[in-house]
């Protein structure tokens, strides 16, 4: 049974999700979604973590590891987090981030890839691959590295692992996407039929901030709409959505077009909702989330090791 701080927190969190929507359906704007970011932040992260991880010089972005203690089995999770291309709550995600890796035995790459509109498409594209090849570069093998992200985190993991495989790179073990962005141009039929519904989004707002990461006329592109791009080869990957999204046909389209894709629909869950730790369901969603992690490592490992067992 929840506990009064349980239930006050959950309180909390649908009024902060309802009031956010109020204001960005009259200000759809990148400062307002820093500022609702900044709030979820302080209102979902339970360790100061982000602030003090030493950062990692990736060029044109940094990185940092997030490591959740007893992480020696070799495996990364590379993490690209969240927030319409345009805002970030470090915090929550390293705090969600600790807690996967936690329960698969794995180190977190967290991105602060560069964020639009001061920096707009390719830019934080670019900065995901370069992370991954950061990785390679470090001697960590691909079988052992799962790209995973939310929102569009989740259509930059994709496009990376897409990008990966265009430019002739090995590819990592799996993906896991949380409620992604896969089409720009916003065609799925939940746009219409969840709008109203979805506790955080409405229709209307994100035509606006789309707009801070790319123009309208490169919206089709594969790297920028994925669901419009070839799809094959791609490594195993889970996507979880709540049924109340308007982002949820995004998750139905992947699985319809793609190979080895598990979607899993969880029943009125808000956007993201793995990474707010004050819902019970968040637990098991990292409980899942943990578990497919070691199920496709180990599953990539064994699968790419020689004679002598050691993984090339």
């Amino acid at each position: 049974m929840p506990t009064i701080r349980q239930r006050l927190l959950r309180w909390s969190l649908r009024r902060f999700l309802h009031g956010a929507r109020r204001a960005l359906s009259r200000d759809p704007s990148v400062a307002r979604v820093r500022r609702d970011m900044a709030r979820f932040e302080r209102l979902m992260t339970r360790a100061a973590r982000s602030a003090s991880l030493p950062r990692i010089d990736l060029g044109t972005c940094t990185a940092a590891w997030v490591d959740a203690g007893g992480a020696d089995l070799g495996r990364v999770i590379l993490y690209l987090h969240g927030g319409a291309f345009i805002g970030e709550s470090p915090g929550a995600h390293c705090d969600m981030l600790a807690r996967i890796c936690g329960g698969c035995g794995a180190r977190g790459f967290y991105v602060d890839y560069r964020l639009a509109p001061e920096h707009p498409y390719p830019a934080a594209t670019d900065d995901c691959l370069a992370a991954y090849r950061h990785l390679l570069e470090q001697g960590i093998a691909p079988a052992r590295i799962v790209i995973a992200g939310d929102s569009a985190g989740g259509n930059l993991a994709l496009v990376t692992a897409m990008r990966a495989r265009d430019s002739g790179l090995p590819l990592p073990a799996a993906l896991v996407l949380l409620s992604p962005v896969l089409d720009a141009t916003f065609s799925g039929g939940s746009m219409r039929r969840n709008d109203g519904l979805d506790p955080l989004f409405r229709a209307s707002i994100i035509g606006p901030l789309a707009s801070a990461y790319v123009p309208e006329p490169l919206r089709t592109h594969p790297y920028v709409s994925p669901l419009r791009g070839d799809l094959t080869g791609l490594p195993p990957t889970l996507a979880l959505v709540g049924s109340s999204e308007i982002l949820l046909d995004d998750t139905l389209r992947l699985a319809s077009l793609g190979q080895q894709v598990e979607a899993q629909v969880w029943h009125d869950m808000p956007h993201v909702f793995p990474i707010m730790h004050v819902l019970p369901e968040a637990a098991e969603a990292i409980g899942v989330i943990a578990a497919f992690v070691v199920r496709q490592a180990a599953t990539q490992v064994a699968g790419n090791t020689g004679p002598s067992g050691v993984p090339h």
